[in-house]
């Protein structure tokens, strides 16, 4: 039997319950209207606001919440504290194809809590389910049934489960604090809950990362079952293990992505047992490399969407002094497990609907030491996909959002293999030289590793989006940075090569089309 929760519809309206009355509705919708013309103020207020990007509507925004497909629309919901709130609430949008998204009215308000915090969502044949953390009280349950997921009603228990430090039954001193969650259903038509972030609830610089695992069959009364994973091998210590999104992956294997508050996005892959329900991780992997405060990666969401594609989204911080506006989403990454079980990941393929205006660059030999221009390629929102052979050079790469004069650029390079050094290969994003504004954070490179076998060529697939930058790597590897170039001319690229020479196979550039009516004009330049 499917429970229905009782009460009002959050936020003081409620929307009609058919597709077409509520893309009517949503015209002369208050807040849809609001967004609008927030959105037209700070396109045309800030020259580096994205244009295929997911960014803010006004204020503050922060982690992705509660992706998921239903009714075949992609919806995600994200941490937003509209202008002239002090309280988080969680604001929503709507995708018809992961990449074009509209502006809904606020999800979910908060009441008996502080703040509406990070969760996730379960999606059932009749509705969907989204769990998330009300801070100062714990973690609570909402559900919608509509097309559109606009009308929400909270179970009326919140917080389903204390978020205060609770006892562990028959465990003396054992205790556990919840954090941000994510729920899913098993075979046995039971609910299951994780939630973050530290071994016995304490935060401190030996914290074990732990997700304590729940169940219950009805949303209001939850078992605690234990740790579904604790982690002193993997991670470093002190991390914690915060926002997590439990899906599988294939091949038997699940992955557990999530947010770790000292070090960022990172991920968990290995087998889930449903009889012991414990995680027991084989690998482990991180998704930032640097400072995760200054203009790079934050808290992910995902979902397994009808097709099975594991999907993700992250936010991204901002890199300079500037209103909260700045903040912005990844582009939604693919992730999945290559034959040697190792975590494959690429740009969803309906980003291709962007390009427009291709141009490309012959096959060139780049002699040692030497930066060659490539006429012609470049501008400001654009894909470039260039595949290189590093042949004898000890690094390798292009600059993109590059001056003529070369005073603003962003280096995007490989250290290829040293075998002689076992392996040192890594792939990095440097914006040491990126901008020459005051307002910009300095911040050190971003540098993840990258392990190309003997004889395979660097394929890239870079993505610049005016002040946000996402490279893609023989699906192995990917880099997020924020970067603020100054002067108009800063849209070239060209490619280098140091210590050796180097080959560019290939190189392809696309224009890209704005997601964004009030940025069209922009597209191109």
């Amino acid at each position: 039997m499917t429970l229905r929760f009782s009460g009002e519809p959050l936020g003081g309206k409620t929307y009609p319950d058919t597709l077409d009355e509520q893309l009517r509705a949503l015209e002369s919708d208050d807040w849809v209207r609001r967004f609008a013309e927030s959105r037209r103020r700070l396109a045309q207020a800030d020259p580096h606001r994205p244009l295929y990007h997911f960014s803010s509507p006004e204020s503050y925004m922060n982690d992705p919440n509660g992706l998921c497909q239903w009714r075949g629309r992609y919806h995600m919901f994200y941490q937003f504290r509209p202008a002239g709130e002090d309280r988080v609430h969680w604001g929503h949008t709507v995708s018809e194809d992961l990449v074009h998204w509209r502006d809904l009215p606020i999800a979910l308000y908060p009441d008996v809590e502080r703040d509406c915090f990070s969760g996730q969502t379960l999606v059932e044949s009749d509705r969907v389910i989204a769990i998330y953390h009300g801070t100062q009280a714990g973690n609570a349950i909402a559900t919608a049934t509509d097309p559109l997921l606009l009308n929400w009603r909270k179970h009326p228990s919140n917080p389903v489960i204390p978020g205060t430090n609770q006892s562990v039954a028959g465990e003396d001193g054992a205790r556990y604090r919840v954090f941000d969650p994510c729920i899913w259903k098993e075979d046995d038509g039971l609910y299951y809950s994780v939630s973050g972030t530290y071994q016995d609830g304490e935060r401190g610089a030996d914290a074990v990362g732990v997700d304590h695992l729940f169940r219950s069959k009805d949303l209001a009364e939850w078992e605690y079952l234990g740790p579904l994973m604790e982690d002193s091998f993997f991670a470093e210590p002190g991390e914690d293990a915060a926002v997590p999104n439990f899906w599988p992956i294939g091949g038997g294997k699940h992955m557990l992505l999530l947010f770790s508050h000292k070090r960022a996005g990172r991920y968990y892959i290995g087998e889930y047992d449903t009889r012991t329900h414990r995680f027991r991780p084989e690998s482990h992997g991180r998704m930032n490399y640097g400072p995760w405060v200054v203009g790079s990666l934050h808290a992910p969401s995902a979902t397994v969407d009808d097709s099975g594609r594991y999907l993700g989204i992250f936010n991204t911080h901002t890199g300079r002094d500037a209103d909260d506006t700045d903040e912005t989403m990844t582009l939604p990454r693919h992730y999945w497990l290559g034959e040697d079980g190792s975590l494959r990941m690429s740009p969803v393929s309906e980003l291709d609907s962007l390009r427009f205006g291709h141009r490309s660059a012959a096959p060139m030999d780049i002699p040692a030491n030497r930066e060659v221009a490539l006429d012609g390629i470049g501008g400001k929102a654009v894909e470039l996909r260039a595949s290189i052979d590093p042949r004898s050079a000890r690094e390798v790469g292009l600059y993109a959002l590059r001056s003529p004069d070369g005073a603003e650029r962003t280096r995007i390079s490989l250290y290829p293999n040293d075998h002689r050094r076992f392996g040192t290969s890594s792939l990095q994003i440097d914006v040491s030289e990126s901008s020459l504004g005051r307002e910009v954070w300095a911040r050190s490179a971003e540098i993840g590793p990258l392990h190309l076998p003997e004889g395979e060529a660097l394929d890239l697939r870079v993505f610049i989006d005016r002040s946000i930058i996402e490279v893609f790597a023989n699906d192995r590897q990917c880099l997020t940075l924020r970067v603020y170039p100054q002067r108009e001319d800063s849209v070239g690229v060209s490619a280098f090569a140091r210590g050796g020479e180097a080959r560019l196979l290939s190189l392809d550039c696309w224009q890209m089309r704005s997601i964004w009516p009030e940025l069209t004009a922009l597209q191109g330049s």
